[in-house]
Order: structure tokens, then C-alpha cells, then sequence
């Protein structure tokens, strides 16, 4: 990232509201810093500059320095903290241990090597962590951090392979970073030798160990004299012999084997009925995303993401899960009351946004849950039918006197509005004699159109006019029968595609929400499609969550919307464009 130069953009010190937002937004990111090693990262007395550069590939980061130290890097997707954070709070990222002589290999550009990472014998004390994720890399000498980046493997992988890529670098002591004559001189110091220790093992197998109870049956090798003799024990796998009487009487016991599983199984659902209240059913769904869906999901979950794309989705087809219905009235009382009985843990991640960090799967209120079985989410993108949508206006008081007797608010298509006002110069009889095409503008339509009496105006010039006094407003009808009315103007998909740091390109489908797609099943649509990865993420400022596609794939995405979900061509920004590309 640092490795060839880059220019200043500007350089602005934060104040204290802005330094306390900045910490807080390390202990949301980095769960393992708490308060006071945040502080040691970014107190409040400390001089905290922010600097916006722009680096040799384009892209644009923050850099947030301490003391003329540099501490924290911020990019469009999250915070990285340099080598400088590090040695203050080690912990706050996984740390592997290298060889010594690779330090300088990485320094002059070189990626890091998984033979150059130093692998406890057994994988003991070897930190755990996914693929994509922040790591550090101090050498073993010095655990003081000299390398940031990102997982290029898993920890099972570099456990498992022999050789390949394990770290996408982002930032290495004695880059040009470190060297900035803006900063203080930085020194790496020394911290003694590196090592691994057990605790940093995430995977508890001691609680299973416990639960086994193995006691191997203990064969005497010489019997008491004068006793009985002992009964042979059982041989494992040893063939027996079945007499043709048997046989049928096992078809028989199979069978009704078969028949008591099946009536268990419906028993059991019909003891853990489905609540008919509101209340109990947000809390049956919730329950039924824990037993299901909790343990594949990387946290922090947005709690707007847990709503739209997992808790409808697990709700029965016969049922609709309306929040507003229910007692707590915002969906963040209900995460308030749950969070109390101690299902999950919620945390604001943002300003404004609140995010489920953790979640309690061995609570006895989802052991004894047994949720009914749903589809899978991909089959609910393939399944999807686009609604029908419809350019609406509604009446206002501008208006009223031309569509009487209907109301204000009515609403009406554009067809409809042509004929409305045909009748209307018709009945009044203000076609011009003298301008074929034209309307003489009577006292209502004057007072519309904003010219004097008698004047002629041509017909679209008065439909529009018309249509500029109303509101306008789209109806969408789906699938099954519901239908959605919205006062604005519905805005088309949109598809961009944009530039990531090492100039790879990424597109970004926004304003799909709104046509009825559920965002996680159609990123598993496009990420099959494409062979590519794509994930639901939501830019700084945007109000909705979005889709994001690996590479230029504006013509995919055109592609499934317009032919094989139906959405008309007009509510897809660029379509021509997009279907246009050569493939």
C-alpha cells in the first residue's frame, strides 16, 4: 500500500467528539481492545491528526496519526492498524511469527511465502482465524509487529499446505509510511523473542472430552477357581445367521419403525406450534435463525440485515412478520429485550447503526426450539417474480378542480389523466380553431400552467404541466397479490462499476431492495453465476445495503435482471449500455 509514493490531499487535526468516535469505532471493529487499550492507541488529550492521501493506485485513505505517530489506516471497507498500534497493543490482531530473513524480502516488495512462516510443531498455540482476515507477522527474534495485511489462507490451510501466498500485505516497517518526514521517527523496539502460546487456541475441546464416557470392558485373563465361567463377550461386526421365519417379522418391525418416526415427527411439530401473536412469532423466528442459520454467519451482523434477510425469510409462508404489529413497535426494543434474556449480544458498530456481535446458540430456549423446515435461499432468488410497476400521480389541490369528484390523493396513470383531461376541453370546448393541436387555457388551466388566459399551449406541454402539480408516486404489485404504493418516484437499479486498492475492480448493484429481492439469496445467484465472489455491503452514507460482484460484471447483472427476472428495461440504469459489452 505504502510501497511506492503517495501525495497529501489534505490534513485536518480532530477534535475530541471526533477522537472519541474514532476509539470507539476501534473496540467496535477490533473486539479484543476494550476501553483501556483503545486509550493507549487514542487518548483524549493527545494531538490526533487526520491525513487523506492519495496513493500510486488512486485510491484514497485516512491516515490518523497520534503524537506524530501513525496509528490507525482507514480504507472504504474498514480500519487497519499499523505496525506503530501494534506494539502498543499486540493482542489486537492474530500475530504469526516468520523467519528472520524474510523480513527483508517483504521490505524490497516480496509477498510472504507460507514456507517463511514459522509453524509450531503440532499446530499448538497457532492462532486461528479466516481467510480475508486482518493478521500481523513479527519475526522470531523481535514479537514486535513488523507486517500487516490480510489472510491470503485460512489457519487450517497454512496448517495443511505445503507452500503458496499466505499474506496480501498492506503495510511493513520501513515503508514509505513509516518514513514520512511528517511523523517521528519510528523505531521498532525490542520485545524479546517470539512464540505462540496455548491460550491463543480458539477451539475449546476439553468441554467435549468431558461429555465422553469411555470404559472399555475388562477381560479377565484368569478366572477364580471353583466360579462360573464368565460369558463370552460380544465380537464386533461378527455375521449371524437369520432363519427364513425371521425375516418377515423384521420387513414387519421396519415398517412399523418407519411409522412411529413419522408420527413423532409430526407430533413434535404440532407440540411446538407456531405463536399466533406477533410478539411470539419475532421470537420463534429469532430462535429458529439460531438453531439454523447463527452458527454459518460472520459477525458483526447489522441488525437491519438480521431483519430483512434472515428473520422474513425463516417466517411461515402463511404468516407476515410485521414489527409495528408487535408490542416493542422498532425492532431495537425486541434486540433490547432478547439481549436481556441472553440470546444475543447488540453493540453499535456506527453512528446510527446497531449490529448483532454475538450470539448464545446453547441457550436453553433454542436447545428446546425445533424449527419447521424452509427452502433454501437460493431457490427463493429463482422462484422470484418481478412485480408489476406503474408510473402513478396522485391528486392535489392544484389539480382538484380538473379530476372532480376525486379526492385528493387519488391516484392515476398517466393514460388515465390524458383521458380525464381530454374530457375536460372537450366538455368546455377550448380546442383553438386557430392552432391545430392546441388548447385555448381557460382561468383553471392558466392558474396550471402559470400563462395568461386565452393563450394556446400544445397538448404535451399541458400534460406536463398537468403532471408537475401532482405528486408523483409508483405502485408496485407483487407476486402474491400484495400491492405497494410509494409517494416518490421509484429509482432504477443502479450499477457501478468501481476501483479497490491493487486497482481491481469491483461492481457495485444498489436499489434492489426495493424491487422485492432478497440481497442474500441473489448474491449466491451471482456469486454461482459469475463464479466470482459477491457479498451485501452498504457504502458510508447510503441508506441501503447493496450488492458487490469481483470484476466488471455490469452485463451479468443486466442480464439476469431484465431476462430472466423480468424487470422492465427502464428500471435498470444503463441497461443498453451494460448488455452492449462484448463478453
Amino acid at each position: 500500500m505504502f510501497a511506492k509514493p503517495y501525495k497529501l490531499k489534505s490534513n485536518n487535526t480532530l477534535k475530541n467528539s471526533e477522537k472519541k468516535h474514532l476509539a470507539q469505532r476501534i473496540q467496535d471493529e477490533f473486539p479484543s481492545a476494550n476501553k483501556e487499550k483503545v486509550k493507549e492507541i487514542v487518548s483524549v488529550k493527545s494531538t490526533c491528526i487526520c491525513m487523506k492521501l492519495v496513493l500510486h493506485s488512486g485510491d484514497l485513505v485516512n491516515v490518523y496519526s497520534v503524537d506524530g505517530i501513525p496509528m490507525v489506516i482507514e480504507t472504504s471497507e474498514a480500519l487497519i492498524p499499523t505496525v506503530c498500534a501494534l506494539w502498543k497493543v499486540p493482542n489486537l490482531v492474530p500475530v504469526l511469527a516468520i523467519h528472520t530473513p524474510v523480513l527483508p524480502k517483504v521490505q524490497g516488495g516480496a509477498p510472504v511465502y507460507l514456507p517463511g512462516v514459522a509453524i509450531p510443531n503440532g499446530g499448538i498455540g497457532f492462532p486461528m482465524f479466516q481467510r480475508g482476515k486482518l493478521i500481523a507477522m513479527c519475526t522470531q527474534e523481535n514479537a514486535a509487529a513488523c507486517i500487516v495485511g490480510r489472510a491470503a489462507m485460512s489457519s487450517a490451510d497454512m496448517l495443511l499446505r505445503p507452500a503458496g501466498v499466505c499474506l496480501e500485505t498492506l503495510h511493513v516497517f520501513g515503508d514509505l509510511l513509516c518514513k514520512d518526514n511528517k511523523f517521528s521517527k519510528v523505531e521498532r523496539p525490542r520485545l524479546g523473542p517470539a512464540g505462540y502460546s496455548p491460550t491463543d487456541i480458539t477451539i475449546d475441546l476439553t468441554a467435549h472430552v468431558t461429555q465422553l464416557s469411555i470404559q472399555p470392558p475388562v477381560r479377565e485373563e484368569w478366572p477364580s477357581l471353583g466360579g462360573q465361567a464368565p460369558a463370552p463377550l460380544p465380537v464386533q461386526n461378527e455375521p449371524t445367521v437369520i432363519p427364513d421365519n425371521l425375516q418377515d417379522e423384521a420387513q414387519h418391525t421396519q415398517e412399523d419403525n418407519g411409522n412411529d418416526t413419522l408420527l413423532t415427527e409430526d407430533s413434535q411439530m404440532e407440540e411446538d406450534d407456531i405463536p399466533t401473536d406477533m410478539d411470539g412469532l419475532l421470537q420463534w423466528c429469532l430462535l429458529s435463525f439460531l438453531k439454523l442459520e447463527a452458527k454459518n454467519i460472520e459477525y458483526p451482523l447489522k441488525t437491519n440485515l438480521l431483519y430483512g434477510n434472515y428473520l422474513t425469510a425463516l417466517c411461515p409462508p402463511d404468516r407476515t412478520l410485521e414489527i409495528k404489529k408487535s408490542s416493542y413497535k422498532k425492532f431495537g426494543k425486541f434486540l433490547e429485550v432478547m439481549q436481556q434474556e441472553g440470546l444475543l449480544e447488540v453493540r453499535e458498530i456506527e453512528k446510527g447503526v446497531d449490529a448483532v456481535i454475538a450470539v448464545n446458540v446453547s441457550h436453553p430456549k433454542v436447545r428446546a426450539h425445533t424449527p419447521a423446515a424452509r427452502a433454501a435461499p437460493a431457490a427463493a432468488a429463482r422462484d422470484y417474480v418481478p412485480p408489476q410497476v406503474r408510473e402513478m400521480f396522485c391528486v392535489t389541490a392544484n389539480v382538484a378542480d380538473i379530476f372532480a369528484p376525486l379526492k385528493k390523493g387519488t391516484t392515476l396513470t398517466a393514460a388515465e389523466i390524458r383521458t380525464t383531461l381530454t374530457e375536460y376541453v372537450k366538455v368546455r370546448q377550448l380546442n383553438s380553431p386557430q392552432l391545430k393541436g392546441a388548447v385555448v387555457l381557460d382561468a383553471v388551466l392558466a392558474k396550471i400552467t402559470g400563462k395568461p388566459e386565452q393563450d394556446a399551449v400544445k397538448w404535451d406541454v399541458l400534460m406536463s404541466s398537468v403532471q408537475g402539480k401532482m405528486t408523483p408516486s409508483t405502485e408496485m404489485r407483487f407476486s402474491d397479490g400484495t400491492v405497494k404504493l410509494t409517494k416518490t418516484k421509484l429509482e432504477p437499479v443502479r450499477m457501478q462499476v468501481a476501483t479497490r486498492s491493487g486497482n481491481k475492480k469491483v461492481t457495485l448493484v444498489s436499489n434492489l431492495e426495493q424491487f422485492g429481492f432478497n440481497l442474500a439469496a441473489l448474491s449466491h445467484v451471482c456469486q454461482t453465476g459469475v463464479a466470482a465472489s459477491c457479498g451485501v455491503t452498504r457504502s458510508p452514507g447510503a441508506r441501503c445495503d447493496q450488492l458487490m460482484l469481483q470484476g466488471d460484471q455490469t452485463y451479468f447483472v443486466a442480464k439476469l435482471l431484465i431476462e430472466k427476472y423480468g424487470l422492465p428495461k427502464k428500471f435498470v440504469e444503463g441497461a443498453d449500455k451494460a448488455l452492449n459489452k462484448k463478453k
